[in-house]
């Protein structure tokens, strides 16, 4: 594998960790489902995406590799429960799902210090409490919720005809933003015509197989995501398919500041989940002082 190969399976590791994160500061609104077993099955995917990093960067080096404790239990893990059931497989039980995440991290670490002559120097190992799929469960966010969430965060979004279906091009026919599009384009020294032929990257896994070519004819859409450690997630992931496509060495670091200051704001109540602000909640001078200060704080 080649190291932003290796690199893909780092992160897709990172953001079990993610999971067990968000499952640790949600415990109450997902208690309608069966944690344990998805923590399981979260664990099982860790310990096999660590193990794709390590046997890739040492492939005739397990026996040594296990000479290092924790990377010895990572392989245990792995044979033992994730990749197979043995009956003598002794489970490690943790007290709390946030005890689980920080064995995983020092586990994840570990990882990345023995592999890191075989891994991308830029790549960094960045946490946050967050799984696409859980959280659109405890926030009751349907496709149509997002479309409105988006439409409310970001009123000003551009609107391009070649986006509609083929009906609403015809049904919405007057309304044509192709000149303008091609005009950007240009100046950005792209041809319109050309990008629009252009395919959506639907795998990594694809990539492997695809001729020079055919790398050149994809494209990767990067979306902000439903909040900002979304966002993170979304162009850590973007990063790597842009760099896998085109052997460039791409990386999204966070502005943790900037995270800090949305985790403030959210337990004030100005931001909401999806950090849409709602000063209509602010009815005293308490509360805006209170505001104020945190804006002051992170300016």
């Amino acid at each position: 594998m080649t190291e932003w190969e290796l690199a893909r399976y780092l992160i897709e590791a990172k953001k079990n960790i993610d999971t067990i994160l968000f499952i640790q500061t949600n415990q109450r609104p997902l208690a309608h489902i069966n944690v344990h077993d998805k923590i399981a099955a979260v664990g099982q995917k860790f310990f096999i995406n660590c193990c794709v990093v390590l046997e890739n960067s040492f492939p005739r080096g397990k026996k040594e590799l296990c000479k290092n404790e924790i990377i010895a239990t990572i392989f245990y893990e792995r044979d033992k429960n994730s990749a197979h059931k043995d009956d003598n497989y002794k489970t490690k039980r943790f007290s709390s799902p946030d005890e689980m995440a920080e064995s995983m991290k020092k586990q994840l670490q570990e990882v990345r210090e023995v592999c890191t002559e075989k891994l991308p120097k830029v790549v960094t190992l960045d946490y946050v409490p967050h799984d696409r799929e859980l959280f659109r469960l405890v926030y009751r966010v349907n496709a149509q919720l997002e479309e409105d969430i988006n439409k409310v965060k970001y009123p000003m979004a551009t609107f391009h005809s070649y986006q509609l279906s083929e009906e609403g091009r015809f049904l919405f026919r007057d309304i044509d933003t192709t000149v303008e599009d091609r005009r950007i384009a240009k100046e950005w020294g792209y041809d319109l015509d050309e990008l629009l032929k252009k395919q959506v990257l639907q795998s990594t896994d694809e990539i492997r197989e695809m001729t020079e070519e055919e790398k050149q004819r994809q494209a990767i859409i990067l979306q902000n995501g439903i909040n900002s450690y979304e966002g993170l997630q979304n162009r850590q992931d973007a990063c790597i398919q842009t760099n896998l496509l085109f052997h460039q060495n791409m990386w999204a670091s966070p502005a943790k500041r900037s995270f800090e200051m949305i985790e403030e704001l959210q337990s004030l109540g100005f931001l909401d989940a999806f950090e849409i602000p709602h000063p209509e909640r602010f009815q005293d001078d308490e509360q805006w002082e209170k505001l104020t200060q945190i804006m002051e704080k992170y300016r």
